[in-house]
C-alpha cells in the first residue's frame, strides 16, 4: 500500500512536468537534432574536433533541449509552486520530505539527462560514430552543476522571474569567463591554473586537446570540481527544502 501511494505522488509530480504534447515533441527533436555530431564529424586530422564542436551546449540542440527542460522544470514549475505557496499542497501529501524532494528532483533534474542520453546512445547505435565516453561525461558533470546550481538558486530566491533572470545570468557568467580564463592561461602557457578554471568550460580545453595537446588531466579536473560542486549544492537544496516554509 505504501508503494502503492508514493508510485501515485511520484506520478503527479511527473505528469505534471510531462504533460502531453511534452515528451512527444522534446525525444524527437533530441533525437533528430543529434544530425548535427554528423554535420561536424569531419574526416582525418579533425575529426575529435568535429565531435568537440557538435557537443559544445550552445552549438548543440539536444544539450540546449535538455538544459532548457530541466529550468523550466525547476525555475516554472516547481519555483513556481514555491513562490505561489501552492507547494503546500504537496508538503501535506502522506510522504516524507525527504522523498517528495528525490521525486522532485529525479523529475526536475534526472529526467531530462536521461532523455538526452538515451537519444545520443540511439543515435551513436544507429550512425556508428564512436564518441569518447570522457566528452559525454563532461557534459554530464556540467549539466548537474548547472541545473544544481539553479535549483539551489530557486530555493533561495523563491522567485520564479528573479531566479530565472540570476540563474541564465550567473551561468552565462561562468560559461564564459570559465573559456576566457581556460583560453588566457593556455595562451600564456600557464598550464597549472587550467586544472582550477576547466570547471566552468571545458570545452576550451577539449578544443585544443582535440588540436594535439593533452589536455585530460585538467579536463578529468574540472570534471571532479563539477562533481564536488554540483553535491554541495544538492545537499545545500535538500536541507533547505526540508525547512521551506510557505
Amino acid at each position: 500500500m505504501m508503494r502503492s501511494r508514493d508510485f501515485q505522488i511520484f506520478n503527479v509530480i511527473f505528469k505534471e512536468r510531462y504533460r502531453e504534447p511534452t515528451l512527444e515533441l522534446v525525444i524527437p527533436t533530441m533525437l533528430i537534432s543529434n544530425i548535427f555530431i554528423s554535420a561536424f564529424y569531419e574526416r582525418g586530422y579533425f575529426q575529435l574536433l568535429g565531435l568537440v564542436l557538435s557537443f559544445i551546449p550552445i552549438i548543440s540542440v539536444s544539450e540546449t533541449l535538455a538544459f532548457a527542460l530541466s529550468l523550466r522544470n525547476i525555475i516554472f514549475v516547481t519555483g513556481d509552486h514555491i513562490s505561489r505557496g501552492s507547494i503546500i499542497s504537496f508538503l501535506t501529501m502522506p510522504i516524507k520530505r525527504e522523498k517528495l524532494f528525490i521525486y522532485i528532483y529525479i523529475s526536475d533534474i534526472i529526467f531530462p539527462l536521461l532523455f538526452w542520453l538515451i537519444t545520443l546512445e540511439i543515435y551513436i547505435f544507429l550512425s556508428g560514430i564512436k564518441i569518447p565516453s570522457l566528452l559525454i561525461l563532461t557534459f554530464v558533470s556540467g549539466f548537474f552543476f548547472i541545473e544544481n546550481f539553479i535549483m539551489l538558486l530557486t530555493l533561495i530566491l523563491k522567485s520564479s522571474g528573479i531566479a530565472t533572470l540570476v540563474s541564465l545570468f550567473s551561468s552565462g557568467i561562468i560559461f564564459l569567463f570559465g573559456g576566457i580564463l581556460s583560453y588566457y592561461d593556455i595562451l600564456y602557457h600557464n598550464y597549472f591554473m587550467t586544472y582550477f578554471t576547466s570547471f566552468a568550460n571545458p570545452y576550451v580545453l577539449w578544443i585544443e586537446d582535440s588540436l594535439g595537446k593533452n589536455f585530460t588531466p585538467e579536463i578529468l579536473s574540472g570534471i571532479i570540481i563539477d562533481g564536488i560542486l554540483s553535491l554541495i549544492f544538492v545537499i545545500i537544496s535538500y536541507i533547505r527544502f526540508k525547512v521551506i516554509e510557505v
